[in-house]
């Protein structure tokens, strides 16, 4: 075991002048810094995250714009078969009104030319 070298050979500090204090802010100022010197200033998770997050949300106000545009295209359609329904009805009545009336005219008419034969 005599070829091992301690890896604190005991011997004085290469700085002198530093304290252990010293040593530990040291340590952490590197510990923080060393995140962005390896991964440079920016977070490519978060920027990942955030461009999911933008597709998810154009995706969500797709989905609703669509919905919204199909509800909105069954009420249209709706109202025009609602209003398609009440114009055929009013000229079916009116049609049957008109009926009626050229019918009572007739009868009306039968009536007065035929008065006289009785």
């Amino acid at each position: 075991m005599s070829g091992i070298v301690p890896t604190n050979d005991g011997r004085a500090s290469s700085k002198p002048g530093m304290t252990p204090r010293m040593k530990l802010w040291l340590v952490i100022g590197t510990l923080v810094a060393a995140p962005t010197v390896v991964y440079g200033w920016h977070d490519p998770h978060g920027e990942v995250r955030l461009m999911r997050e933008d597709a998810r949300r154009e995706w969500r106000d797709a989905m609703r714009d669509s919905r919204r545009a199909m509800i909105e295209a069954r009420r249209e359609a709706d109202e025009q078969r609602r209003a398609f329904r009440e114009a055929y009805r009013e000229a079916r009545d009116m049609a049957r009104q008109m009926m009626r009336d050229a019918r009572r005219q007739a009868r009306e008419a039968a009536r007065w030319y035929y008065r006289d034969v009785r």
